[in-house]
């Protein structure tokens, strides 16, 4: 008898523990990016980095051309809460030939001062989201230049990075913009800086 309710004590002490058909915590798997070859893939093949853009929430126009070369436009996004007049906003617009990119232009239009500390923090968020998506370098100098609204300039593999700050009506436009490197028009016509011998 003893053994018998030892051994039901088991097998109700079994039932407990967590089924066996109940699925198990899988490892999370780590973000792999949808290209590969970083900046040079994404400035290589215009009309795909744009649908990826449009993909990725941007709601890009079409890639036409204007006013001679090809242009394609993500819907303006507010930075802040759209509601709070006047809307911190973001924009981004693409630029280059029928089939490669010259320029990736993001900027944010700072003219609610109240709701800039957190205007920038989600703009760096949407300019990084597609370097992270598209495994492309340069994230951090780029977030810090944003942060501290520094205007900068740098190089990286397949790309070459400029952020700006400009004044505005109502306040200040930051612009982050990466450039194909052999689209700078000094790659283009040769250096304007004087030869040094």
């Amino acid at each position: 008898m003893r053994l018998a309710l030892l051994l039901g004590l088991t097998v109700a002490l079994a039932g407990c523990g967590r089924a066996s058909d109940q699925p198990k915590d899988a490892p999370k798997a780590s973000p792999t990016p949808f290209v590969t070859g970083g900046w040079a893939t994404v400035f290589a093949n215009a009309p795909e980095t744009v649908s990826l853009l449009d993909r990725m929430g941007f709601r890009m126009s079409g890639y036409a051309p204007v006013q001679g070369q090809y242009r394609a436009i993500a819907q303006a996004t507010p930075m802040a809460d759209p509601s709070v007049s006047p809307v911190n906003m973001g924009n981004l617009m693409v630029e280059g030939d029928a089939s490669r990119l010259n320029e990736i232009r993001f900027s944010l239009d700072l003219v609610n001062l109240d709701t800039s500390p957190f205007a920038k923090t989600q703009f760096i968020r949407w300019v990084t989201k597609p370097m992270d998506q598209l495994g492309l370098d340069g994230k951090d100098a780029v977030s810090a230049a944003i942060q501290t609204e520094s205007a900068t300039t740098g190089h990286l593999t397949g790309a070459d990075y400029r952020v700006t700050r400009d004044k505005i009506d109502g306040g200040r436009r930051l612009v982050v913009t990466f450039t194909r490197p052999e689209a700078r028009p000094e790659a283009i016509s040769g250096s304007t800086e004087p030869r040094k011998q």
